[in-house]
């Protein structure tokens, strides 16, 4: 099948608009860091065992682009999306590497799978209907696909008593058109310390399929099972390759799961809009839950959950400054928050202030602001919105 080779980036560049980026909040993308958490994995797992970029949900948050290009340079096989957009962005940016839609298809999807090269994951006979079809009118070769089996995630993929059926359907209507290159499911509790028998009961039951598989003749190439968790827990269901997310940016579920060596891929930055001094008894942001005990020197800080810092951390939340911790005061609001610099006299309008990130001896890791916000470290670089704009590693 021809590659996809995707309009002239540089005159898509020639269109776009220049964006103009002049309010003092950003984050820094360490790339650098990116490469090396994706060797470190490689080195985890073994030269035969290759590895599978997660950069879905624009790289975790830390861009698709520039996240997939950091990793297919460091050594990964492909990458892996959830959307058929996503997999179109990659494409059109000119990379090349295999790249795996793990959403499935959907009708009138097809032809842009097949046109783009994608490499889709499938579990129905409709996605293999339209996906043949689509082979023949594009007259392209044998379409690589991905077959998922549900061995209790209980989301996507056919079932194990459904597989037969399903064989069955591909044998006689779509083998000529698809070639099934790999085989997976997905583990439901591998990110679960105390639980090892669900994982063993996942693997087993992957394995009684595959066996059905090779009773049919089809022996596909890339057997893959672990995301993040699963690959530092469980050795034996590493097998032909593995499917890193949240770790090839530096971080895990857990602290307990994480794997040694990482490094964080995405620190936060801004600056301090103004200073107040403000007299004991001020009542700070909406609602006044916050009333000050003493004489404050206020930090306006242009940064709020309109840029993914939650509303929920008020009352918790810590930022860095001069390499020292400075509590968050009050509600945090859309656009701004505000910090406490009275322990730092000499602080000024315009000091750097860091809300994920190091700073000096102190960091804040992505676990401590989950834990303020009360989610998992995913949402927290997932949430970081658009209109805080990511650079290679600007910290000044």
């Amino acid at each position: 099948m021809s590659r996809y080779q995707g309009p002239d980036r540089r005159a898509q560049d020639r269109r776009q608009p220049r964006i103009v980026e002049v309010r003092p909040t950003w984050a820094a993308i360490d790339e650098t860091a990116l490469g090396h958490n994706l060797r470190t994995i490689s080195r985890h797992v073994g030269p035969r065992c290759r590895v599978l970029a997660v950069v879905k949900a624009d790289g975790y948050g830390h861009g698709a682009i520039e996240s997939a290009r950091a990793f297919v340079a460091a050594g990964a096989w492909g990458l892996a999306v959830s959307l058929i957009e996503e997999g179109v962005e990659l494409r059109q940016a000119g990379i090349r590497a295999p790249v795996l839609v793990l959403g499935g298809v959907h009708p009138g999807s097809e032809d842009v799978v097949v046109h783009g090269s994608l490499t889709p994951v499938v579990w129905a006979p409709q996605h293999l209907q339209l996906l043949s079809a689509a082979v023949r009118r594009s007259g392209a070769e044998r379409l690589p696909i991905h077959l998922k089996i549900d061995t209790g995630m209980s989301r996507l993929g056919v079932l194990p008593s459904d597989l037969a059926a399903l064989l069955d359907w591909y044998e006689h209507h779509a083998a000529n058109e698809l070639e099934i290159e790999g085989v997976m499911t997905h583990f439901a509790c591998a990110d679960d310390p105390d639980d090892t028998q669900t994982s063993a009961t996942q693997l087993a039951e992957f394995r009684t399929c595959l066996a059905m598989l090779g009773e049919r003749g089809i022996h596909p190439s890339i057997r893959h099972v672990c995301n993040s968790a699963g690959l530092v827990r469980f050795a034996d269901a590493h097998l032909d390759m593995v499917r890193p997310g949240i770790a090839i940016y530096g971080a895990a579920s857990s602290r307990s799961v994480e794997l040694p060596g990482l490094r964080m891929g995405m620190s936060v930055h801004s600056r301090l809009l103004g200073i107040r001094e403000l007299p004991v008894g001020a009542r700070v942001s909406y609602g006044h839950h916050q009333i000050l005990s003493r004489a404050t020197r206020l930090g306006i800080l242009p940064v709020g959950y309109g840029d993914g810092y939650p509303r929920n951390m008020s009352g918790s939340a810590e930022v860095l400054i001069r390499g020292h911790r400075c509590p968050i005061l009050g509600s945090i609001t859309m656009d701004l928050s505000m910090v406490d610099v009275t322990d730092l006299p000499d602080a000024r309008e315009g000091e750097r202030v860091t809300l994920l990130g190091r700073q000096g001896r102190q960091t804040i890791d992505v676990y401590e602001l989950a834990q303020w916000a009360g989610v998992i470290p995913y949402e927290m670089t997932c949430g970081i919105s658009k209109r805080v704009p990511r650079h290679p590693d600007r910290t000044n």
